[in-house]
């Protein structure tokens, strides 16, 4: 079915998404106008955080200063969230806009299948794109993932549309307890991320979205800290590292020529199975680069700790040392650095719990 519009005295056809409004901000300039990521909370006030398990509603405002004709296309929108929230599987992502007849209608939007890359993208996948050209965003912790959905069906838009458009991305956070920078993309089949930036525009959240009251320690995306562990969420019989990043807070440690790992694995009731801390090349951390001061120790943590059958490390309370102990750096030492919190009594040692996705 046509739809025929009459512009500057020509009759020009259009197919029926301009009714139905799936063309959206495929062409032309296109603009992220802004971002929210905040949520109704229980007492009525809103802020950008989500009880852990629960189904959270992010949506991205801007338009399309259509310059040129374009046919046989799909909008595409992707969206940067931890690994932890698989919104592949569970986000529900909709859009509106002023070209529908119903502006208020959402309309729907899916994943785009990993076989599907995009037109200018040498190659990569759409995932692939954007963590080469955008990465994480602010974040420090790259335990995220780019996901694309475009539109159902392929259509049209021609030179002089100006649509606004809505999109809402709404997806169960997870059950860790997380806070991190959400990162919001758009663009086009037609452009496939091209070289250009015309037809494409990113944009983070201006503040950190944060997930509470799940399983485990806040585990922050969006600050720099002494220490990192990847992957975020990880079992006793999986390989992790654990990083001390030297260069990122003045301290003592970081003029060290060896840095130690030195951790204590418990169990489900609280009871230590056993404490490492040796001054080895098994708790040696090793130097990443020349580049920067990154120091880490990768380890299978069932073998690194001696773990005997039947046994569960549930979390690793961990610090970081020189040769002698002199030095150490713990997450007293990062409370200081990042919050100015004083260290009172004994210093707290980080830690990480063991949990899966």
């Amino acid at each position: 079915m046509k739809i025929k519009f009459n512009t500057k005295g020509k009759t020009r056809s259009k197919a029926l998404w301009l009714l139905t409004g799936v063309a959206l901000f495929l062409f032309g300039c296109v603009y992220i106008d802004s971002v929210s990521i905040t949520q109704l909370q229980e007492n009525g006030t809103e802020a950008a955080k989500a009880k852990a398990g629960t189904v959270a509603t992010f949506s991205m405002k801007g338009h399309i200063d259509c310059k040129e004709d374009h046919g046989d296309v799909q909008f595409v929108v992707s969206f940067l969230a931890p690994k932890s929230w698989n919104v592949r599987q569970n986000a529900n992502v909709t859009y509106t806009t002023t070209l529908h007849t119903n502006a208020d209608e959402e309309l729907k939007m899916s994943v785009v299948p990993e076989s599907v890359l995009p037109k200018n993208a040498g190659g990569r996948t759409w995932a692939e794109a954007l963590m080469q050209d955008y990465g994480v965003g602010p974040n420090v912790l790259s335990d995220m993932e780019w996901v694309t959905f475009m539109t159902d069906e392929k259509w049209s838009i021609f030179n002089g549309d100006k649509p606004i458009y809505t999109i809402f991305i709404r997806t169960n956070v997870g059950e860790q307890n997380l806070k991190a920078y959400l990162g919001f993309f758009v663009n086009h089949t037609d452009d496939g991320i091209s070289s250009g930036t015309d037809h494409k525009k990113v944009k983070f959240s201006d503040t950190p979205f944060e997930v509470f009251g799940g399983k485990g320690l806040l585990v922050d995306y969006s600050s720099e800290h002494f220490n990192k562990v990847q992957p975020l969420a990880a079992l006793q019989d999986d390989y992790v590292t654990f990083s001390f990043n030297a260069g990122v807070f003045e301290n003592d440690l970081s003029a060290e020529s060896e840095i130690y790992f030195e951790g204590t694995a418990y169990d489900e009731s609280g009871a230590v199975i056993s404490t490492v801390n040796e001054k080895t090349a098994k708790t040696l951390l090793k130097r990443e680069s020349q580049y920067n001061q990154l120091y880490s120790l990768t380890m299978w943590p069932a073998g690194f700790f001696n773990v005997s059958d039947g046994k569960t490390i549930k979390k690793i309370e961990y610090i970081f040392s020189n040769a002698n102990r002199s030095i150490t750096i713990t997450r007293s030492d990062d409370d200081l650095a990042i919050d100015e919190i004083p260290i009172v009594g004994e210093k707290v040692p980080f830690t990480f719990e063991m949990v899966c996705d």
